[in-house]
């Protein structure tokens, strides 16, 4: 196995990120396999193994050991193929993404600023989250709710059922509703629910649902016919841009019909890094830092690697 080198890092958050975690300080490690990179992430909260174990098992040879060593290990292969021809990975633009709601945004700036989809991370909270649908849907957004399985089965289904016609037909999808059950979820389906699946794909996925890809958690599970979406694993700008370069190649420069708009704009949720500081967007799109593969070569050449034993 090819030498991989490592450096870890620790990306820091305003607030919560998702309704299962409290963490506000979030560790992770850029790997360096040849001359590629990628980026191993954790959300432990969310079922991954800690980064010190992840770590281990690649050290190990246990390249299979987790989707996301996999992933990264993918991203490192492709990032360094194109790097050894001196090409970017970006040659067709990355697709549009959903605004990610954070407390205090305005939805006004956001569709001025060309968004249509607004993605809110939804919480036991309930009045909370309907208040949101209703501002940002009343600014001329639809929504995208992620729940990240963080009520208790039938709980979804009592505040679908209270949401009314009009704010129903607002919202675009619901990633992880309530806690998985087979019976729960089909339950959703029948009331009319429009289920996206981020996890556990080739058990919970049924006809009609749509798929939430994170390339860094490595595992299509596509059909012809199924629809989809790209987020990063809201991680390192470099997994983020693994994500928006995934992204823009699967695109077929927007021809594929199966893609819907993205969730490649996650750097609003950190502090400011060298890394991220240098990320642009145009509207509802990203716009790459430029370079080689996926990017940041000086930066990249400067940072303390070490030989992963």
């Amino acid at each position: 196995m090819t030498p991989v080198h490592y450096w870890r890092y620790t990306l820091r958050s305003a607030g919560t990120l998702n309704a299962v975690s409290t963490r506000m300080e979030h560790e992770g490690a850029l790997i360096r396999v040849g001359d590629g990179y990628g980026c191993i992430h954790p959300w432990v909260d969310l079922g991954d193994a800690p980064l010190e174990v992840q770590l281990r098992a690649l050290a190990a040879g246990e390249t299979e050991f987790s989707p996301l060593i996999v992933g990264a290990l993918e991203c490192a292969r492709i990032d360094g193929e194109a790097r050894g021809q001196g090409i970017s990975l970006f040659q067709s633009p990355v697709p549009e993404s959903h605004w990610l709601v954070r407390d205090g945004d305005d939805p006004g700036y956001a569709r001025s600023d060309g968004f249509t989809l607004a993605k809110i991370k939804g919480t036991p909270d309930l009045p909370k989250v309907m208040k949101a649908i209703e501002v940002w849907s009343g600014a001329g957004l639809r929504v995208r709710l992620d729940f990240n399985e963080s009520l208790a089965k039938g709980a979804f289904l009592s505040f679908w059922q209270g949401l009314g016609e009009l704010l129903q037909t607002a919202i675009d999808v619901v990633e992880d509703p309530e806690e998985w059950s087979e019976d729960g979820w089909m339950a959703l389906r029948a009331a009319g629910v429009p289920i996206a699946v981020d996890r556990d794909h080739t058990s919970r996925l049924r006809d009609g649902d749509v798929l939430v890809y994170k390339p860094a958690h490595y595992g299509f599970a596509c059909s012809r016919e199924t629809r989809y979406y790209l987020t990063s694993y809201m991680d390192h700008a470099i997994g983020q841009l693994w994500a928006a370069a995934f992204a823009s190649i699967v695109s077929a420069d927007g021809t594929n019909g199966q893609l819907l708009p993205c969730g490649l704009l996650t750097h609003r949720c950190f502090e400011n890094d060298a890394f991220f500081e240098r990320l642009r967007c145009d509207g509802p799109r990203l716009l790459p830092p430029g370079g080689t593969g996926l990017g940041y070569d000086d930066l990249l050449g400067k940072l303390p690697w070490k030989r992963l034993t």
